[in-house]
């Protein structure tokens, strides 16, 4: 056998005997089951429309049902929305704590930006003129670190850093939900990063109709 050494046996007048085959017992194979981590690296993406909750399915806002679990104070990509912006009509998102409980509104259009409490003031220029000449635009909304960020095209084109009790009771914010918002608009739900309540749906439970 190649890479053995075989020692020479002397004669004698015993009778010659096969040695036994070594038994050799095959190793199963099998198929690379995917870590758990491996598992969490999937990352589903989809476009939901943003479900109003000012309904009373919602409880006007108070079934977190009609919700979007997030960790949101630590999150770089924060609530990204797809929505018509103009200068009168509002793009609002309310804000809960781990609880459940209502902590404030962030609201935007061309004319104005607040939160509740902290924030109130004019829509930057450069902010108006990055909208989509025509149709929809695609824009987030952030809170990271305090941090309040409104970007379009992953350009960061408003930031106000919250400080005091305004830091304090936005760093609670694990939850949302669209106020006021129609079936037109709509915001990207990640599977990996959210958890979405019993009432958000693709046609928002049967309130929004498909295309």
């Amino acid at each position: 056998m190649e890479g053995y050494y075989i020692r020479g046996i002397p004669k004698n007048n015993k009778k010659e005997t096969t040695p036994p085959k070594e038994l050799t017992t095959q190793v199963p194979t099998t198929e690379a089951v995917p870590t758990t981590a491996a598992a969490d690296d999937v990352v589903v993406v989809k476009e939901y429309p943003t479900c109003n909750c000012w309904t009373r399915e919602c409880n006007y806002c108070r079934n977190m049902e009609c919700a979007v679990k997030q960790d949101l104070v630590n999150s770089e990509t924060g609530i990204q929305v797809t929505s018509q912006l103009k200068r009168r009509k509002l793009n609002s998102i309310v804000l809960y704590d781990d609880a459940g409980k209502e902590i404030g509104k962030f609201r935007w259009s061309l004319r104005g930006i607040w939160l509740t409490g902290c924030i109130q003031c004019l829509t930057p220029a450069q902010l108006r003129r990055a909208r989509a000449a025509n149709g929809p635009t695609a824009w987030s909304f952030s809170i990271k670190n305090g941090v309040v960020r409104i970007k379009i095209n992953e350009r960061c084109l408003y930031e106000q850093p919250l400080v005091g009790e305004c830091k304090d009771i936005y760093s609670k914010a694990t939850r949302f939900a669209f106020y006021d918002m129609t079936c037109e608009n709509s915001f990207t739900f990640r599977r990996n990063v959210m958890e979405a309540g019993e009432r958000i749906t693709p046609d928002c439970t049967e309130t929004c109709p498909q295309k």
